[in-house]
């Protein structure tokens, strides 16, 4: 994480609602719902489920979460971009919501235009590039120049296609000229276990959901992505160190309202968020899965989403993904 990332984030955070005016903000004895376009238990649902009570706590407003999983969240994302734009009902978006743009023909919502961008959440910059334990090269250094040098030399699994992972595999196939076999399989734990098993080469995954098959010795971690080492895999080199000039590909989860949003109740609903994700607990959470939190502004937010979406078409056109 920068020091400047950081920096925003906390100053965000500090940002007090003394003073607001009550308009900004739904009546007292109102709720305020945060949508999920996911199931319970999975990450998205579980951030919005840490930063619901601490919101509540500063807005003075109960403050619950609702599941509308389907469609990669898009039904979420159509749900509150229908909403009245009085801060009642707001979105906790993930990487999809802008992805869905270059994997989907048609949309039932515009990723900027129908929301007013709050606050990020989260970011998820890192993850592991893990190799079948009995794959010939030992490093990143020597998997690198062998796949240099040999077009078809390495399988990739995919644990779920349209996922941001799934992005940073063909972003990375692109740079080093490969045109070996993607496997994809109905999720991340499935994919990891061919992988452990000899079945396919490699696969870039989720830090947390990899690590019992490393430090088992069934998965030989070669590389993190995102900008600094992690923790929890010491003496793992930045993929960044064999394939420079990589743009960064992170999940990421965010706040949105509905399009129309009054300046006051966006700033004081972007506050109430950007001061739960500074918590030490929503901190050391991320930290766990190689995360950041967040707590840009709205203005910064809306610049984040844009860039977003740009890089999604760029990985897109390399990786002649069509959308269907």
């Amino acid at each position: 994480m920068t020091k400047t990332f950081t920096r925003r984030a906390a100053l965000a955070g500090a940002v007090s609602l003394i003073g607001l005016p009550a308009a900004a903000l739904p009546p007292a004895g109102a709720t305020i719902t945060l949508v999920v376009g996911a199931a319970p238990g999975g990450t998205t649902d579980t951030v919005a489920r840490d930063i619901a009570p601490l919101m509540s706590e500063r807005l003075g407003r109960s403050v619950v979460v609702e599941n509308r999983a389907g469609a990669g969240g898009n039904l979420a994302a159509q749900h509150v971009a229908r909403s009245r734009p009085d801060g009642g009902t707001l979105l906790v978006a993930f990487t999809s919501h802008t992805l869905n743009t270059v994997l989907q023909r048609s949309l039932p919502y515009r990723p900027l235009e129908d929301f007013t961008p709050l606050t990020l959440l989260a970011r998820l910059p890192a993850s592991v590039l893990v190799v079948r334990p009995n794959l010939p090269e030992q490093d990143l250094a020597a998997f690198v120049a062998r796949a240099r040098a040999n077009p078809d030399r390495y399988s990739f699994a995919i644990g779920g296609l349209g996922s941001s992972l799934h992005m940073q595999t063909v972003l990375v196939r692109a740079r080093l000229g490969q045109t070996g076999p993607e496997v994809t399989f109905r999720g991340t734990a499935p994919a990891l276990t061919d992988v452990a098993g000899g079945n396919v080469d490699a696969m870039f995954a989720p830090i947390a959901g990899a690590m019992p098959l490393i430090e088992g010795g069934r998965l030989r971690p070669i590389a993190v992505t995102g900008s600094r080492p992690q923790p929890r895999l010491p003496g793992v080199p930045l993929l960044s160190s064999a394939v420079p000039d990589l743009p960064e590909v992170a999940a990421w989860f965010g706040l949105l309202g509905p399009a129309g949003m009054p300046e006051d109740s966006a700033a004081a609903l972007h506050a109430a968020a950007a001061a739960a994700v500074q918590t030490e607990r929503f901190c050391t959470r991320m930290a766990t899965d190689g995360g950041e939190p967040g707590g840009l502004s709205p203005s910064e937010f809306r610049a984040f989403l844009e860039r977003d979406l740009a890089l999604w078409r760029e990985i897109a056109r390399l990786g002649n993904i069509q959308p269907e």
